[in-house]
């Protein structure tokens, strides 16, 4: 029988403690939904009847202002065409701003859709009209109880969102892939020279892809210098690694080599798809406090979901770092060459001016290794304590070098 090792061991009981975090979060952020569309529901119901009046007489009011606004619009915009209003009330830089507002009042595209924008309101009118007059007339309350009703609205409303998670995560599949090729500049139409390095590196990873049993990913090159090594997609088959020329420079052929096989040990692992897993609740407490525009019975909650979440990815992608590097010296049987890359790259970023890495700071999790940090005036040791050692998604490289060289 094969025992775990303890690197699998501290892996497996940080993902529990993670798992266990993610999951209390998640049933907490669609508890939160329950709550709140259900009572949102049940306040409606509750006052169906002046619900349905009171938005009767908004919609005949707004109609009707529609009508008087169209009428002066239109008579305006025949009288003034383009410019000429604002060439009459200024003649200097003012001109502008005049016309500014004015294309705001006088909106041509609502003037040219106004069909359709009076239908919507007309439609208004007569749905709640015939709501206010059907609720009227029936006794609807001895049929329906507000309360059950309210509860089926809430379990609506989770269902919904967890449809929603799901198909915005698999919609935003492409979008971690748009950023790391940004922050490594990669070209849409890429010349001879490039297109060759490229395939020199794709023959590469083949090759490492095979020593692992794994799908060759596919391979972009970008013309950045700064040292770059990211993998991102959720399955083996549909990952990319993306390189810059700034790494081919930095690194010999045997710490390529390692930094490759390293990032296979991502796309082996399906780190991406875990850490896109791990994240789902603090998406969903954004989104929720976004939906709600911030109100602080909302925002507080969710923003503890958050940080929890958080912290339970952090926990997990550092500790994930260290099994990676343990299965890239696997693949390549080369320690020596994976600690000198991680120390080059490191020394490298330490070199980078800091505009050029704080512009895709974002990309930070699918790097090999994390950016420098920056010095601030205050509370600059509180702060990396925190985004270092509470969030950071990698161990420092220092501790990444030591655990390589301790097993020489």
């Amino acid at each position: 029988m094969i025992r775990p090792t303890r690197l699998q061991v501290g892996l497996w009981l940080r993902m529990a403690v993670a798992v266990l975090l993610v999951g209390s979060a998640q049933f907490a952020v669609l508890a939160l939904e329950f709550v709140v569309g259900g009572f949102v529901a049940l306040f409606v119901l509750v006052a169906l009847e002046d619900f349905f009046a009171l938005l009767f007489v908004c919609s005949l009011v707004l109609a009707v202002a529609f009508v008087c606004w169209l009428v002066l619009a239109t008579v305006i915009r025949r009288c003034y065409p383009e410019r000429t209003l604002s060439d009459r009330l200024a003649h200097d830089g003012v001109a502008d701003a005049v016309e500014s507002v004015g294309e705001t009042l006088l909106s041509a595209v609502a003037i040219a859709n106004w069909p359709k924008i009076l239908a919507l309101f007309v439609g208004v009118a007569l749905g709640t009209f015939v709501g206010f007059a059907f609720t009227e007339a029936v006794a609807w309350r001895s049929i329906v109880d507000p309360l059950s009703a309210a509860a089926a609205v809430g379990v609506l409303v989770v269902i919904a969102h967890v449809v929603w998670i799901a198909y915005s995560e698999r919609v935003r599949d492409t979008a971690p892939l748009r950023d790391v090729e940004d922050a490594a500049r990669v070209l849409e139409r890429p010349d001879g020279d490039l297109e060759e390095r490229r395939a020199a590196v794709r023959r590469r990873v083949e090759r490492l892809a095979r020593q692992a049993d794994l799908p060759a990913p596919t391979v972009r090159l970008g013309v950045s210098p700064t040292p770059t090594a990211a993998t991102v997609g959720y399955r083996p088959e549909s990952s990319t690694i993306v390189v810059s020329e700034g790494l081919l420079e930095a690194v010999d052929d045997r710490e390529l080599d390692a930094v490759l096989a390293h990032e296979l040990a991502h796309v082996k692992n399906r780190d991406a798809a875990v850490l896109t897993a791990l994240s789902v609740p603090a998406a969903s407490a954004a989104a929720l406090i976004e939906r709600y525009n911030g109100n602080p019975y909302i925002a507080l909650p969710c923003g503890l979901v958050i940080v929890i979440v958080r912290w339970s990815v952090a926990v997990v992608t550092r500790y994930r770092e260290y099994v990676a590097d343990r299965s890239a010296v696997a693949i390549t049987g080369d320690l020596a060459a994976l600690a000198g890359a991680l120390e080059t790259l490191d020394a490298e970023l330490e070199r980078r001016p800091s505009n050029d890495l704080r512009e895709h700071r974002s990309t930070a999790a699918f790097s090999i290794v994390p950016p420098p940090w920056e010095e601030h005036r205050f509370f600059d040791r509180t702060r990396r304590f925190v985004s270092r050692t509470l969030f950071g998604t990698h161990p420092s490289t220092e501790k990444r070098i030591e655990r390589l060289r301790a097993r020489a």
